[in-house]
């Protein structure tokens, strides 16, 4: 490392090693004012990336409390799925039994038309034969009334015509009583 020091009677020339010192202790300040300024940034790029890294955990966080709450809304979806899987299987078990139930009772209310149906046509033959019966006898006895009021007729003719005789007959034993008392 020679840099170039001009001898002097007790060593080396002050003044060169002076200069020597103050321009390297320039240069130093130089490199220190960059390394400095270096430092700076690096310092601020630290602080950008701290505040970034920051915001990254905050918004990591709210990205787990949103994953969190999704993933409880899943669980939450899913026991509601799995209820109502097993609500749909219990409604198509009732749905089944009501149409079985419905089946039977549909049965058993057809034999029962049919039983009311055929006492309705038994009902139906009874009334009928009940009406030719009854219109039979009705007929007998409107012959028979007719028959009677005409024999009342009949009977109220003989009557008058015979207090027609029985006046004109009174008439006459008067008429010859009369003429015998005279």
């Amino acid at each position: 490392m020679s840099v170039g020091f001009r001898k002097s009677f007790l060593g080396f020339n002050c003044d060169d090693v002076i200069e020597y010192i103050q321009n390297s202790h320039k240069k130093f300040s130089q490199k220190e004012a960059e390394l400095n300024q270096k430092i700076d940034s690096l310092d601020n790029t630290i602080a950008n990336i701290n505040t970034q890294l920051e915001e990254v955990k905050t918004a990591k966080a709210a990205v787990e409390a949103q994953l969190k709450e999704y993933t409880d809304k899943y669980d939450e979806i899913e026991r509601l799925s799995q209820n109502i899987g097993r609500l749909y299987l219990v409604a198509q078990t009732n749905a089944k039994s009501i149409m079985q139930n419905s089946t039977d009772n549909r049965d058993i209310t057809n034999r029962e038309v049919e039983k009311n149906l055929h006492s309705i046509d038994n009902a139906h033959e009874q009334l009928a034969a009940l009406k030719a019966e009854i219109m039979q006898t009705s007929n007998e006895f409107v012959t028979k009334v007719d028959a009677l009021v005409t024999s009342l007729a009949t009977a109220r003719e003989q009557v008058s015509q015979k207090n027609n005789d029985n006046r004109e007959l009174v008439e006459q034993f008067e008429n010859l009583f009369a003429d015998v008392n005279k």
